[in-house]
């Protein structure tokens, strides 16, 4: 009776099995409808490029304003400094610091110069570079808005192939795989990219004026936040490899220190040379590595756990 069972089932799955020509026919069916949902968003954000732009330029628009404010203090602090002491040294200093603000409405209203000033806006080297950069920008937010659909068709054509098990792991853990990525990026978004760029420029903001790249700015934009993407999915990484039996979770808390020093080691690697921007990186990815380490118990198998403690 078993062995009937068995072999109904086999040949059920011998009949859904497809040639080589439908494999094909299948691949340019799934191939075809992705790139259909990047057209239309790709449409979508050309249609929207200028609220898209300022979206995209927000992290800067507010390390901008934060480093504006801490140069009208700096001055505010210098000049008051200067007048309360008797010394002509101290008052040229005055006069110096003075030239940092506009004549008209001086001193009842205090505007920074504008060529003193971070300016609001960013620069391109060419007339090109405006243009390419919005083609960039909405290239790469439509393939991030039909990324969903593009991997919907992607695993319903890796689907046919795998057994229902197999499906299952993946319907149960690609929603927090999503969610991580999706966290790392907003992470970046909101936190890495501005407080990057203020701590950076704010180093030298009196000795060297600071003008923005569009280019650059937008690789360091997208370095930043995809980066950060990928670093959230450690806890997954590690769930997988605890769950299959791979490396126990007390092998990922014995190499805890190990993992300290790699991800300050990582965070170098991608992030600009300067200790705040890397600890910015290195903390998130020492916090998850503890996560992962929770989830690992959780999903390991029972005998694994019951070993390790």
């Amino acid at each position: 009776m078993v062995e009937h069972v068995t072999e109904k089932i086999e040949s059920d799955e011998d009949d859904r099995r497809m040639t080589l020509g439908e494999h094909l026919e299948e691949l340019r069916l799934r191939l075809f409808r992705s790139a259909i949902a990047v057209a239309v968003a790709f449409c979508a954000c050309w249609a929207y490029r200028v609220p898209l732009t300022d979206l995209v330029f927000e992290p800067y628009a507010i390390a901008a304003d934060r480093l504006n404010a801490d140069l009208d203090q700096q001055a505010t602090e210098a000049i008051a400094l200067a007048e309360a002491e008797d010394d002509p040294v101290a008052t040229l200093g005055a006069e110096e610091w003075r030239e940092w603000y506009a004549v008209a409405g001086y001193p009842e209203v205090k505007t920074l110069r504008t060529d003193l000033r971070v300016p609001d806006r960013m620069k391109g080297d060419a007339a090109s570079h405006g243009f390419i950069f919005i083609l960039k920008m909405c290239l790469f937010v439509s393939l991030f808005l039909a990324g969903p659909v593009v991997l919907w068709q992607a695993w319903m054509f890796v689907a046919a192939g795998l057994y229902r098990q197999e499906r299952g792991v993946v319907y149960r853990y690609f929603p927090f795989s999503t969610s991580l990525f999706l966290g790392g990026v907003l992470f970046g978004y909101f936190v890495m990219v501005p407080n990057a760029l203020y701590f950076l420029a704010r180093m030298t903001l009196t000795q060297i004026q600071y003008f923005e790249s569009v280019g650059n700015y937008w690789s360091f934009f997208v370095t930043l936040t995809l980066a950060l993407g990928c670093v959230f999915q450690l806890p997954v990484v590690m769930m997988a490899l605890a769950k299959i039996d791979i490396v126990a979770p007390a092998t990922f808390a014995k190499f805890r220190p190990h993992m300290i020093v790699g991800s300050l080691f990582l965070a170098a690697l991608i992030t600009p040379p300067d200790p705040y921007t890397q600890m910015m990186m290195a903390v998130p990815i020492a916090i998850l590595y503890e996560v992962g380490i929770w989830i690992g118990r959780l999903v390991a198998p029972r005998s694994v756990v019951g070993s390790d403690q």
